[in-house]
């Protein structure tokens, strides 16, 4: 039934999470070592063959790249207005409400819900928002201290390399990209059963202005994401994809990163939990919308 068509790529992505998060229950491991993997492996791989597998016009990536900055610029004015309204003020409450979940549960959502096509898009978007993350998130939680983080990880040599295979037209070997491919689709359900298993580890909640910052982040997220696809003239698959993003839960490197810096973790984590137990029941509403 068509009532029923948003659920078919929300519900694979949630149980995968459930999963993760009995398991944790079930057992306890250190996750350090598989997201180094992902990060250092997984990530850049699946980078390489969605950027370089099918062509992507220069106008898409001018598109994704202008409506990110669009969402970022809207959802930083809400926080200020948040912040104004309350007499309120924490980086640990602008990250996660800023910086969604656009690797974990993104990619995997696009895949589902749009295709090859979404998920070139939505890899796209991960590395532009994965950039801002680690640079202007960094700013915002150090003062400007750290802000080269980026130039660190794989991931950006991953997206030139990928751009320039795509641009340049050139076709790599299939003994070589198919097993690349593997490589970083495997990264997919690991990310979700990681979320999960993090998300369960999670010692105490605060609500107040958590609360206020997964609603600002879910349903901020998607009005800035709708300003800008409509200022901006996205069509297609590029206005589905960016506005499943502005829908999209807080991620959890943000309280990693809040924790790092001694920035307010513990809200920082429960904005994290509150927006994507939420995002349970708005994404398919999103995805309703749009599809």
């Amino acid at each position: 039934m068509e009532l029923f068509k948003p659920l078919a790529p929300v519900i694979p992505v949630f149980f995968l999470i459930a999963v993760g998060f009995v398991f944790a229950h079930w057992k306890k491991i250190s996750l350090a070592p598989l997201t180094e993997l992902i990060v250092y492996l997984g990530t850049p791989s699946l980078v390489f063959t969605s950027l370089a597998g099918k062509p992507l016009i220069a106008t898409d990536i001018a598109v994704l790249f202008a409506g990110t900055v669009g969402m970022f610029a809207a959802v930083g004015l809400l926080i200020r207005l948040y912040f104004f309204s309350f007499h309120f003020r924490s980086r640990g409450f602008a990250m996660p409400a800023l910086f969604m979940n656009a690797g974990n549960m993104g990619l995997p959502l696009a895949l589902f819900a749009f295709g090859q096509p979404g998920m070139q898009r939505a890899t796209l978007l991960f590395v532009i928002i994965t950039s801002f993350q680690y640079s202007l998130g960094i700013y915002i939680l150090s003062g400007g201290a750290n802000w080269k983080e980026i130039f660190r990880l794989p991931l950006l040599y991953a997206t030139i390399a990928g751009l320039s295979f795509n641009v340049g037209h050139i076709e790599i070997p299939e003994p070589l990209f198919q097993p690349l491919a593997l490589l970083g689709q495997s990264t997919l359900p690991l990310m979700l059963v990681g979320l999960g298993y993090r998300l369960h580890n999670f010692q105490s909640l605060q609500w107040g202005h958590a609360l206020g910052g997964a609603l600002l982040r879910i349903f901020g997220g998607f009005a800035a994401a709708w300003l800008a696809v409509q200022l901006i003239g996205a069509e297609g698959v590029n206005r589905q994809v960016l506005l499943l993003y502005g829908a999209l839960p807080a991620a959890v490197i943000n309280f990693v990163l809040t924790e790092k810096y001694g920035q307010d973790p513990q809200l920082a984590a429960s904005i994290v939990v509150l927006s994507t137990f939420l995002s349970v029941f708005t994404i398919p509403m999103v995805l309703w919308l749009i599809l």
